[in-house]
């Protein structure tokens, strides 16, 4: 639970490009060289949270979809979390 709970607070603290180097994780760009429809999410989804609109725009569309989708399940999941709380302490 903790971890849900601190992975946004985590990405905000990391800096923007933090994913942008490396080797990529997804199977189908490692073997077979093809971007999938998600290549570029984590990146775009990390300069969305950095508030860097054009370089999220240019890594995956997608992430303009996906992170107000996330951001809301993660509140309301807090919020269930929260409540279930107050509920047993009274």
């Amino acid at each position: 639970m903790v971890g849900l709970i601190s992975l946004p607070i985590g990405l905000l603290i990391l800096p923007a490009d933090f994913f942008d180097y490396g080797q990529t994780l997804c199977p189908s760009k490692r073997f077979l060289d093809l971007e999938c429809p998600g290549c570029g999410v984590t990146r775009g989804t990390q300069h969305l949270l950095h508030f860097d609109f054009k370089q999220a725009w240019e890594f995956n569309k997608l992430s303009f979809i996906l992170v107000p989708i996330g951001a809301y399940i993660w509140f309301t999941w807090i919020k269930s979390v929260i409540k279930e709380i107050k509920e047993t302490t009274n």
